[in-house]
């Protein structure tokens, strides 16, 4: 009897043995089809346009204003007469490409108040026949330059060939602004054609606001 159970308890742990070596992992199986693609997203709106940033000043030059330099008498017995405000910002490279606009003003006193006109030069006061200009030269450089100087010669011309005598001092101080080429709003466009700005056709009032200049 004894020899019986034992008989079927190792034939209970040999079957387990064979059970356990003769379970093994399979292989894997074969890699299934793709399935369809998916549909394309909606495209995204395209974002509106920024609006366009303030005209930039950082390259704009003006001057104080400088007091009047003819001297007193300086117009008697001549048809025309001038003085010099020298202007070192001014180079060959900001007349080739740039634009230098030259400004007069009157200071004028009513009722303990001071009345101010600016205009651009050229202008002519035709009831005396006389008109404001400039023009720019350069000065030889010397050895403390070591680079020619431009000079912006302000003169006062008689428009009827008579003698000036007295009429020269119509301005109190000159101001020069320095546009260099490339500056915001050196060209605009009229019905999808570049213009270039005439700045000779502003106001000081109007170049004031373009570039931000201090009064």
């Amino acid at each position: 009897m004894k020899a019986k159970k034992k008989i079927v308890r190792l034939i209970m742990i040999l079957i387990v043995s064979i059970s356990i070596f003769s379970c093994s992992d399979g292989e894997d199986g074969a890699i299934g089809p793709a399935g369809p693609a998916g549909a394309d997203g909606v495209d995204g709106t395209n974002g509106q346009d920024g609006e366009n940033g303030e005209p930039g000043t950082a390259n704009v030059i003006y001057s104080e204003w400088i007091e009047n330099g003819f001297a007193p008498g300086s117009g008697t017995g001549v048809t025309s007469v001038d003085f010099d405000i020298k202007a070192p910002e001014i180079t060959e490279s900001v007349l080739d490409q740039g634009v230098v606009l030259v400004f007069a003003r009157t200071l004028t006193e009513v009722a303990e108040e001071v009345e101010i006109d600016v205009f651009q030069l050229p202008h002519t006061f035709h009831s005396v026949n006389v008109q404001y200009r400039h023009r720019i030269e350069f000065n030889p450089p010397t050895v403390a330059t070591e680079k020619p100087i431009a000079i912006i010669k302000i003169q006062a011309v008689s428009t009827n060939g008579t003698n000036l005598n007295g009429v020269i001092n119509r301005f109190n101080q000159y101001r020069y602004v320095i546009i260099p080429g490339g500056t915001p709003l050196a060209s605009a466009s009229v019905s999808g054609k570049s213009l270039s700005v005439d700045y000779s056709k502003m106001s000081y009032e109007e170049i004031k606001t373009q570039f931000n200049i201090s009064e």
